[in-house]
């Protein structure tokens, strides 16, 4: 068949994917090269420790975020396919839309210097491909414009986030493990969304061990970072964390007693811990008791 027919083909099923018509599935890495321009500089859009995300632009004009998983040593396949299934389970208005994967194996022939022989290397390329989300992430509304927010978005954007996590908790038995502003994206109307499930795993039993620590320093649990311990409780710390954050523009409550002291004696006088009272954020939200 034709390479150009191909790849049309592959164009609309995955732009059926994306208005509903048809569920997440495998993707050829044809069709993810040549909607990224060939994972061109241009379109990169974010990167991290793991793989680095690219804009993908449809022949209709919509758009597609597609992650590549940077195979700097070797890929994991576990964490893949791990992340694969979680997000196969996942439909929710909290979560990031997952369209679909690509899981591409090559061998490709090198000549030994000064010799005849050729030897063979495996090129691996797992990818996935997600609903383009404009917005940003939540992190730049916390670092740059927390002022510009007012309290009815900062509530709705809490709740949404919640709801997220709600789904993945108690609907679908699935842990996050690195829940903080960066995985959260906002779309144009401010919903929030939760992304990245490299760590995510299902709840085959109520809490697992892990040698290996690959969370957000700031965000983690303590019993994560200490003892490798993961659970649903890792995810509602770093709940928390995110919350506070997004109020007071810090990761934690601050720990000096004169501080502290000094919130509390405003919060007896009516204001709020740690917020200046203002049209912008109700004066009874987290105020405490006086006795």
């Amino acid at each position: 068949m034709d390479y150009t027919l191909d790849i049309q083909m592959d164009h609309e099923v995955l732009e059926h994917i994306l208005d509903g018509r048809e569920k997440p599935k495998n993707l050829s890495l044809a069709l993810l090269k040549d909607v990224t321009g060939n994972f061109s500089g241009d379109r990169e859009i974010g990167h991290g420790g793991f793989a680095t995300v690219y804009k993908g632009v449809l022949p209709n004009g919509n758009y597609v975020a597609v992650k590549r998983i940077k195979n700097i040593h070797s890929i994991n396949e576990t964490l893949f396919y791990r992340e694969v299934d979680s997000l196969l389970n996942i439909e929710h208005e909290n979560v990031v839309r997952f369209l679909g994967f690509c899981a591409s194996t090559d061998q490709i022939a090198i000549e030994k210097e000064g010799s005849k022989e050729f030897i063979y290397a495996e090129v691996r390329e797992r990818l996935l491909c997600f609903e383009y989300i404009s917005n940003g992430s939540l992190k730049n509304y916390i670092t740059d414009e927390l002022r510009g927010l007012e309290w009815n978005t900062c509530y709705e954007i809490i709740r949404g986030i919640c709801e997220g996590l709600y789904h993945l908790h108690r609907e679908k038995q699935i842990y996050h493990m690195d829940m903080k502003p960066d995985n959260i994206l906002l779309d144009n109307d401010m919903v929030p969304k939760i992304t990245d499930f490299g760590l995510s795993r299902l709840d085959e039993k109520s809490q697992t061990m892990s040698e290996d620590r690959f969370g957000s320093v700031g965000y983690c649990a303590p019993e994560y970072l200490q003892q490798g311990k993961m659970s649903f409780k890792s995810d509602m710390y770093s709940l928390g964390v995110i919350i506070i954050e997004l109020v007071t523009g810090q990761k934690a409550i601050p720990n000096n007693n004169n501080e502290m002291e000094a919130q509390m004696e405003e919060n007896r006088e009516g204001n709020t811990i740690g917020l200046p009272t203002s049209s912008k954020m109700p004066r009874n939200w987290v105020t405490m008791p006086a006795n």
